[in-house]
């Protein structure tokens, strides 16, 4: 579910409800995840959006590479 959210977010930042919708959870489980990745800096929300930080760029990449190679 993470990687989900961090993928999404590789394509740009968006709104909450837009993340929620495109990440297909549960909104209360939703906003554990998000609250998840903001605790460990790999992603923002700033001006009513949810964006990657640098950081958290570094790892989406790295887990669209993991799942190129492995798929």
């Amino acid at each position: 579910m993470i990687a989900r959210i961090l993928l999404a977010l590789l394509q740009g930042p968006m709104g909450r409800t837009q993340l929620y919708m495109r990440t297909r959870l549960n909104y209360p489980r939703f906003l554990e995840y998000l609250e998840f990745l903001k605790q460990r800096e790999l992603v923002v929300e700033r001006d009513g959006s949810v964006r990657l930080t640098e950081r958290g760029h570094e790892v989406a990449k790295a887990l669209e590479r993991a799942l190129d190679e492995l798929l």
